[in-house]
C-alpha cells in the first residue's frame, strides 16, 4: 500500500543571518510535500533554494516558523534528536557524490546505514539490495574510481535510499553529468518515485524542472509559484 498524507511541511519558515542589516534569505515559506511526491524546487543563484535545502534536511534551524517531518515539529527538539531525526528519515544526494574512493559500492552505500544499529553483514545485505533497485548490482564491489559520473551518482542514490527515509532531497543530482547520463538519472528518480519514495530535487534548471509533476517555483526568499501537471 503506497503511504499518504504529508512527509514535509514547512509552516511560515523565515531564515535570517546576522548583519546590518540582518539578510533575510527565507521569508516565510509555506510548503507541504505528501508522501511519494515527485518535486523539483527551482530558483536561479541566490533566490534561497539552497536555504530551503536546509531547512527540509534539518541541517539548519529557521529564524521563525516551523519545520515537520512526518508529523513530528523539530522546534521542540534538541540537536541530537534533530540529528537522529535526519539519520533515519531523511536521505541525501549531492551534486559532487561525496563518496569515500578507497571503498567499494557496496561499502560505500552500507555507509548510509552506520549509525542504524545494524550489524555489517545486515548492512552490506541492504546495501547490496539498494544497488540493485538503481540497476548497478553487477558494479557492486567496484570502487567509485572504477565508475562512470552516472554510476557514481547511482550509487550515491542507493547510498540515500538505503534507510528507507521518508524524504529523499537531491541537490542538482545531474550538475556533473551530460545530457544522456542526465536524462537516466531523472528516470530512475521517477522509477523510484514510483515506488513509493517522495523525492524533492532541488536545481536552477528550469528544463529539468519543468519536468517534473510538480514544480515549486522559489525567489527572493519566498515561494513565487506552485505547479503541478499530469503530463510530466
Amino acid at each position: 500500500m503506497m503511504p499518504i498524507g504529508p512527509v514535509l511541511e514547512l509552516e511560515g519558515v523565515v531564515k535570517e543571518y546576522a548583519g546590518h542589516p540582518p539578510v533575510r534569505a527565507l521569508d516565510g515559506i509555506d510548503l507541504r510535500v505528501d508522501a511519494a511526491e515527485l518535486v523539483a524546487v527551482v530558483g536561479p543563484s541566490g533566490s534561497g533554494k539552497s536555504t530551503m535545502l536546509n531547512m527540509m534536511g534539518a541541517l539548519d534551524r529557521p529564524t521563525h516558523g516551523d519545520v515537520v517531518v512526518e508529523g513530528r515539529s523539530l522546534a521542540g527538539l534538541d540537536d541530537d534528536q534533530i540529528s537522529a531525526l535526519r539519520g533515519q528519515r531523511i536521505g541525501f544526494v549531492f551534486q559532487q557524490f561525496h563518496l569515500l574512493e578507497g571503498m567499494t559500492a557496496t561499502d560505500n552505500v552500507a555507509s548510509g546505514l552506520l549509525y542504524r544499529g545494524i550489524d555489517p553483514t545486515r548492512r552490506r545485505e541492504r546495501a547490496l539490495v539498494a544497488l540493485d533497485r538503481v540497476g548497478l548490482a553487477p558494479r557492486a564491489e567496484h570502487r567509485p574510481g572504477a565508475l562512470s559520473g552516472g554510476e557514481r551518482q547511482r550509487v550515491a542514490i542507493a547510498r540515500a535510499l538505503v534507510g528507507d527515509p521518508a524524504i529523499v532531497l537531491a541537490d542538482e543530482p545531474t550538475g556533473n553529468l551530460d545530457s544522456h547520463t542526465s536524462e537516466a538519472i531523472i528516470d530512475l528518480m521517477r522509477d523510484l518515485n514510483a515506488a513509493g519514495s517522495a523525492i524533492i530535487v532541488i536545481t536552477h534548471d528550469r528544463d529539468l524542472a519543468d519536468r517534473f509533476p510538480r514544480r515549486v517555483e522559489v525567489l527572493d526568499g519566498r515561494i513565487a509559484g506552485d505547479h503541478r501537471s499530469i503530463d510530466a
